[in-house]
């Protein structure tokens, strides 16, 4: 719109120009300015070239434009990546509709991704009624084909930020983790993460704000909060502990039992099956792989042999 009306004063500049020339032309004795026939046309040529060029614009991936009358009235949009063109009274509005940003990051004065977050940490109270401050930062992306209702509503992406999305991220951090108890707070940080993440999309979905994802930075309570729950965690790791350790004693004992009960099972088992027949038996056998390998003597024990076998050899 700019353009365009550069390009409609610098028209009349021109046709005035025009005017001036042909009078000072009929004026046969004082002629035509030198300058005055230079200006005129170059002015004529930059006024078309400047109306001309309200006419174009290129749009970049991700990027999407609301086409707004000199009335006011919304005559369309554009989602084409690309060159496009528009009539010269016709106002694009830009929107980004990929990968936008809302950083809350601690006093708001830090730098974050080459420039300042949107804001400062949200301050929230837990279900415990204690009060702490959480760093996060949103990405969202917006649905091309619903920026004609964003501009109908808000007029431009910034008031749809400051308005909309902007208001909805603080309410929602600081509603969350009120249904929380301080300890959960510090150690659910993905379920209350997720818990925002889905708040937050449920509250954007009729505007068309999609591929939300909500990353918590830093949670932080009072320095005293903190060194009570340092000293939980410091407990909990040592009743952990001992519970492993009593674990692992009972299944050594549990297995060391069932050992014992696997041999007196097996001795039993082999008490009942050395009937005499089976005894007599193996004292057979045994007596004749020692007579196999040299002399077999038959001995008390107490008293000279009593018999003595040469074996074969």
């Amino acid at each position: 719109m700019f353009w365009f009306v550069t390009g409609v004063i610098l028209a009349l500049v021109a046709i005035s120009l025009f005017i001036s020339l042909a009078g000072s032309r009929k004026d046969q004795e004082a002629g035509s300015p030198a300058w005055l026939k230079m200006a005129a046309p170059a002015t004529a040529v930059l006024a078309v070239a400047t109306i001309v060029l309200s006419t174009i614009y290129t749009q970049d991936e991700g990027e999407a434009r609301a086409m707004r009358s000199f009335t006011g009235e919304l005559v369309g949009s554009d989602v084409s990546p690309g060159l496009g063109y528009k009539a010269p009274w016709v106002k694009d509005i830009s929107f980004d509709t990929r990968n936008n940003i809302a950083a809350y990051v601690g006093d708001g004065s830090l730098d974050f991704n080459g420039g300042r977050p949107t804001g400062n940490q949200i301050s929230f109270t837990d279900k415990d009624s204690a009060a702490g401050n959480i760093d996060v930062v949103v990405t969202y992306s917006i649905l091309p084909d619903r920026i004609e209702d964003i501009y109908r509503e808000y007029k431009s992406q910034e008031n749809f930020r400051s308005r909309l999305i902007e208001q909805d991220i603080r309410a929602t951090v600081r509603t969350v983790p009120a249904n929380y108890s301080t300890v959960e707070v510090l150690t659910q940080r993905a379920k209350i993460s997720d818990g925002i993440q889905e708040a937050l999309a449920k509250r954007w979905e009729r505007w068309g704000v999609t591929s939300v994802q909500v990353a918590l930075q830093e949670i932080r309570y009072p320095d005293a909060i903190m060194e009570r729950f340092s000293n939980l965690t410091a407990e909990r790791t040592r009743a952990e502990e001992a519970k492993a350790a009593t674990v692992t004693a009972k299944e050594t004992a549990a297995q060391r039992v069932a050992q014992a009960r696997g041999e007196a099972e097996a001795n039993a088992l082999l008490e009942k099956s050395l009937t005499p027949a089976v005894l007599e038996n193996r004292r057979i056998e045994m007596l004749k792989a020692v007579g196999e390998k040299g002399n077999l003597i038959i001995t008390d024990g107490k008293s000279t042999p009593l018999i003595s076998v040469e074996t074969k050899k």
